[in-house]
């Protein structure tokens, strides 16, 4: 049985590129007015752009919190299309399974990130690998068939309902000492509260992809790109406890809990 426990989120980590959340966009834009559409679809491009640097060009004060607020490219669609449209919950999630299927089709542009899944695949044995996504199973699997990851992965877990699923999930495989033993731990996903916080919570090795600078929180380590990122899961593997000592160092230490929570 492994005793490490790498878990992996899935969108703007194992795979990058913006086609799959401007697709999103664009059949989230489909159902505004004409007008509304082209401001929102120019808004959301300015963001994709520049982060949430693009709060700053906005005069409308309910866009510019959308922007600033919005974590990723697909929270920054939703958001902009609430706030400031007024679309129903329905239709963005109809969207969303709309783009979910636009990604089988291999027009929609996608970039594994190969020598992240080299590394998960050689790392496996030694540690147990686990993606986690937010994302419903129907599609999810066809998807990682299709851009060839499956094999990095010991288990797939959809629909995990992250952050506070990625909590449970770590209790499931972690046990209920996880505090007592955080060591075991890394985490490594582009949204900090929902990948990172979780890990660090409980004092364990966190690998934040902080594309556009947001600095949401403290993590092990945290770079733009997740290429950055490898050397500390590496560092992690090859001396677990010691990793954990400068997750402790830089995030500070896990707060203490009594044996009943």
């Amino acid at each position: 049985m492994n005793h490490l426990l790498l878990v992996v989120d899935f969108d703007g980590t194992v795979y990058r590129g913006d086609e799959p959340v401007r697709r999103y966009a664009r059949r989230i834009s489909e159902s505004l007015p004409p007008g509304q559409a082209e401001s929102y679809l120019g808004v959301f491009e300015r963001y994709l752009a520049e982060g949430v640097a693009a709060a700053r060009q906005s005069a409308d004060t309910v866009e510019a919190a959308a922007l600033r607020e919005a974590v990723d490219a697909w929270g920054a669609a939703l958001a902009l299309a609430r706030r400031c449209h007024g679309l129903a919950g329905d239709v963005a999630e109809a969207a969303f399974q709309h783009t979910r299927q636009d990604m089988l089709d291999p027009a929609c542009e996608l970039e594994v990130v190969t020598p992240l899944v080299r590394a998960l695949t050689e790392l496996r044995g030694a540690v147990r690998v686990v993606l986690a996504t937010n994302s419903p199973r129907p599609g999810i699997e066809a998807l990682v068939d299709r851009i060839g990851v499956a094999e990095a992965f010991d288990e797939i877990v959809t629909a995990a309902g992250k952050p506070d699923g990625l909590r449970r999930l770590l209790r499931r495989e972690l046990g209920e000492d996880l505090w007592a033993r955080p060591w075991r731990l890394f985490s490594l996903g582009d949204h900090y509260y929902n990948d990172i916080e979780p890990a660090v919570e409980i004092g364990g090795a966190a690998g934040y992809i902080d594309r556009f600078g947001r600095a949401d929180g403290p993590a092990t380590a945290q770079a733009p790109v997740v290429e950055r990122l490898l050397p500390a899961i590496h560092a992690w593997v090859a001396d677990p406890r010691s990793a954990a000592a400068v997750a402790a160092a830089r995030c500070g230490p896990a707060p203490a809990v009594s044996a009943g929570e």
